[in-house]
């Protein structure tokens, strides 16, 4: 018995292509998505490294030192860099702008925060 491939109609040509121009934009949508939430989580962690290396900065020079140097360092030169000294803590939070997604759902800016003790 052999087997034959059923017949093709007149009302299938171009299905694959309609489909295909339906889909490509949401595919397309998708991936620019995840693009800009990846580059959205790496801003974050380098404003969370940039903040705690900024709060070992001032512990390690007890109280001196340049924690906005270092985290602009890191966190690259349009971080923003808050201290909060208290008696024995200091308490450093850095801000970093993130590139604007084709959406505009994400945040503009990210932050980071750490706190480190002085030794006295």
């Amino acid at each position: 018995m052999a087997f034959a491939w059923p017949a093709q109609g007149k009302s299938d040509c171009g299905s694959v292509t309609a489909e295909f121009a339906v889909i490509l934009p949401a595919v397309v949508a998708v991936a620019a998505l995840l693009l800009v939430l990846t580059q959205t989580v790496t801003v974050s962690l380098n404003c969370q490294d940039a903040a705690r290396y900024a709060a070992r900065e001032v512990v390690v020079n007890q109280g001196g030192g340049d924690p906005a140097a270092v985290a602009k360092k890191v966190a690259g030169p349009k971080a923003e860099v808050t201290l909060q000294r208290a008696n024995q803590s200091v308490s450093v939070v850095v801000s970093c702008p993130v590139v604007a997604g084709p959406f505009g759902v994400l945040p503009p800016h990210v932050s980071g925060s750490a706190v480190g003790m002085l030794n006295e």
